[in-house]
């Protein structure tokens, strides 16, 4: 931590809170920006500080310290070569700037200018940058804000679906601590956690509620554009919920019992077949998500995570041996839902953080089989 951080923290948390108190304000007579909007805001910007302070003093490191040290040097660049420094940031098929490269590979952060998604990251972070006169802090923060501010909207289209369901909404979209922690900070998941949001959004208002079709549609297709380059694979999760969600809604549209009944399979046959080749699709124009490769790339991503719990402590864990084909990956698919959705149990914990993580995780297994005897009741 620097003191630029501690002399502009300060100022722009004010800065942060005088906007999000006109934004309250613009909206008086909507009572649940009066109700949750800045105690929202309050958890999303405790998390971020705490997440910036973790990486800073606990970790000492991490991709989040990196992609802002990788976008430190674009800082005075920008000023000094404006020209170059658009291009950079506005062609995503441009280089990390050869005059640069130097203080990249000083500060030990040269391995993330070689991959186009962390190439993208660090365009982010730096015209996010722009506006914090080079401060982590002061960045992290407006990375919160930026995030609150297509989860609250999100947050807010649901409660108008569900009113009966406020209360748990805001719980599940303001107050989780896991979501809030990794969803804050500077890097890849704040980014994807705010695309997915607003991504749903146009969706639901362009499909569903036939709003501002045309903006929404383009909204849709350079929000899917940004989520390609970082984490593609996100779009081949989210849109096939999409249009199965889109297709039940139509289908419960039909007022009479027995053409809802009727008409159950073809609508849920059709969403079905219209995600396969919408996936199918996704591979042949990008092969790095066609299932081949997502299939070596999930292979990839159990050796980094399994040397990096062997090495390092981190949260490591075993599906026993996995067999890489698509039948295979499906036998291990509800073990791997459950470690990720109610991992890491505690006997995986290897750290402080792990354990409130674990905590958290208890609380949700907790739920789950609430709401699921519940429900069978």
């Amino acid at each position: 931590m620097e003191i630029t951080d501690l002399l502009l923290l300060p100022l722009y948390l004010a800065l942060v809170y005088f906007i999000a108190t006109r934004i309250k304000a613009k909206h008086d007579n909507d009572p649940i920006y009066q109700k949750y909007y800045i105690k929202g805001l309050n958890y999303k910007i405790f998390g971020a500080i705490g997440f910036a302070l973790i990486y800073l003093l606990y970790y000492k490191g991490g991709d989040s310290i990196n992609y802002f040290q990788a976008a430190r040097p674009l800082y005075s660049f920008a000023f000094t070569n404006p020209d170059k420094y658009i291009e950079f940031v506005f062609d995503t098929k441009s280089a990390y700037p050869d005059q640069l490269y130097m203080q990249a590979w000083a500060k030990g952060v040269d391995y993330m200018l070689r991959g186009n998604a962390t190439l993208t990251v660090i365009r982010c972070v730096s015209l996010v940058n722009l506006f914090c006169f080079d401060s982590y802090m002061s960045c992290t923060v407006i990375f919160a804000f930026i995030s609150y501010y297509f989860i609250f909207k999100t947050f807010r289209l649901f409660v108008a679906i569900h009113p009966q369901l406020e209360k748990e909404l805001s719980i599940s979209f303001l107050m989780i601590p896991s979501a809030i922690f990794w969803g804050s900070g500077v890097g890849k998941d704040a980014i994807m956690l705010s695309a997915i949001m607003y991504f749903f959004l146009c969706f639901y208002r362009m499909v569903i509620l036939k709003q501002s079709i045309i903006q929404n549609a383009l909204k849709l297709l350079f929000i899917a554009y940004v989520m390609s380059i970082i984490r593609g694979f996100m779009i081949i999760t989210v849109t096939p919920c999409l249009i199965l969600m889109a297709a039940i809604y139509y289908r419960n549209a039909f007022k009479s019992p027995v053409v809802r009944f009727i008409s159950l399979p073809l609508f849920l046959g059709g969403g079905l077949i219209a995600s396969y080749f919408f996936i199918q699709n996704i591979g042949n124009q990008m092969q790095t998500y066609s299932l081949d490769s997502m299939q070596k790339t999930a292979e990839g991503f159990k050796s980094w995570h399994t040397y990096l719990g062997d090495t390092q402590g981190g949260s490591a864990y075993s599906l026993g041996d996995v067999d890489y084909s698509t039948a295979g990956i499906i036998r291990k698919a509800p073990l791997a839902i459950s470690i990720a959705l109610f991992g890491p149990f505690f006997w995986q914990i290897r750290n402080p953080i792990m354990l409130l993580s674990g905590i958290e995780s208890l609380i949700f297994l907790y739920y789950f089989f609430k709401v699921f005897i519940n429900t069978k009741a």
